[in-house]
């Protein structure tokens, strides 16, 4: 029988194939049993969803909090929300338990359409009103429900950022209107937007201003995801050299997708040791099988877009983009069309803003695009 790989690229397993975040999982479960709401912010597929289901697995097994996680990042307007929210609650109380039974009779005041996913099997409501406040109406409904638990009720709205692109408007304070009066439910308001939540958070004039503690999801410390990497091929009998750990580790620059990515092609190939000549092989296979897409953003991107962002991933990071230096390095253009590109990208979602003990950067979002476009000319 072939050993289950543990480097799990895809949700959430299990606790032993998690690594680390034991800090992150504590001011989480700590936030929620002290009802305070949290704002948990990163860069994509830096294992922000798979931190928040280990936190609700704890939970969970402790019996103390009703957990309910909604991702809503395809929703486009007010309808899709709610049904985002409303799959989610129906799939978190099955319909034989007390629960189940008072959700399904509540739902039928409000005559949704339930199907259920092909590949999934769970269930799937959609509500078809012809009024926005129909749907509002719902959406209260939804929330007062949970409310009404007789044990507290942990609700994550992964990708909560999507509300600022909805055509509705003040969807921001609807929600925190409806949101703030919930006495027996805590929030987990997270998302990959990492400017547009604190934005959404931090400014004053917006409605969900300090309401929230904000965590930011940094890299695991590298010791420990050394160790954790080590560990993880040691149980399977698989040997790998300190070389090989310490170039995948600054190859990913401990970026957790990129890392359990090549990890995850290293244990598939079943090799006994695993030496640093094996690992760029494994590197420059995974780069090879994305070119041809690298290649398309291209044809999508304009001149000075391209070649801004070629800029920015030889750097790795860019602080003064437009800055003497880095312009007359790079020949990019002037600092008026380099502003128009940066905003372009980052809307495009091309690059992103961060910030770290330097000060405000920009980097390339794909860590694979971007190790590819550092050895173009």
């Amino acid at each position: 029988m072939t050993a289950r790989n543990p480097f799990i690229i895809t949700g959430y397993h299990s606790p032993e194939l998690f690594c680390d975040r034991e800090a992150e999982t504590r001011a989480l479960i700590s936030n929620a049993e002290n009802g305070v709401n949290t704002t948990l912010a990163s860069i994509r597929r830096m294992g922000k969803t798979g931190l928040i289901l280990h936190t609700m697995r704890k939970l969970s097994e402790s019996n103390s909090r009703i957990c309910i996680y909604a991702d809503v990042y395809a929703a486009q307007n007010l309808q899709e929300f709610t049904n985002k929210i409303g799959s989610a609650i129906i799939n978190a109380f099955p319909e034989k338990n007390p629960a189940g039974k008072r959700f399904m009779h509540l739902l039928k005041s409000l005559r949704p359409v339930i199907t259920y996913d092909a590949i999934s099997g769970q269930p799937q409501i959609s509500f078809t009103f012809t009024s926005l406040q129909q749907y509002e109406k719902s959406l209260e409904t939804l929330l007062g429900f949970l409310n009404s638990q007789n044990r507290p009720v942990l609700l994550a709205i992964d990708e909560f950022q999507q509300i600022t692109r909805f055509p509705e408007k003040n969807m921001e304070a609807l929600l925190r209107s409806q949101l703030q009066t919930l006495r027996n439910v805590n929030l987990i308001f997270s998302g990959s937007s990492q400017h547009l939540l604190s934005e959404m958070f931090t400014e004053a004039n917006r409605p969900f201003f300090a309401s929230t503690h904000f965590l930011y999801l940094k890299e695991i410390e590298r010791n420990i995801y050394f160790g954790f990497i080590r560990e993880m091929f040691g149980k399977n009998h698989i040997s790998i050299q300190d070389g090989a750990l310490d170039y995948i580790l600054d190859f990913s620059r401990l970026h957790t997708f990129y890392t359990q990515s090549i990890c995850n092609r290293l244990f598939a190939r079943r090799i006994a040791n695993i030496t640093s000549e094996i690992a760029h092989e494994i590197c420059r296979q995974l780069i090879r099988e994305h070119e041809q897409i690298f290649f398309q953003y291209r044809n999508l991107l304009t001149p000075i877009q391209w070649n801004m962002m070629k800029a920015v991933a030889k750097e790795g990071k860019v602080y003064q983009p437009n800055s003497k230096g880095f312009i007359e390095k790079h020949k990019i253009g002037i600092p008026a069309n380099i502003q128009r590109a940066i905003e372009s990208l980052l809307n495009k979602e091309m690059i992103y803003k961060g910030n770290d003990e330097r000060g405000t950067f920009y980097s390339v979002y794909d860590l694979f695009l971007s190790r590819w476009m550092e050895f173009l000319d």
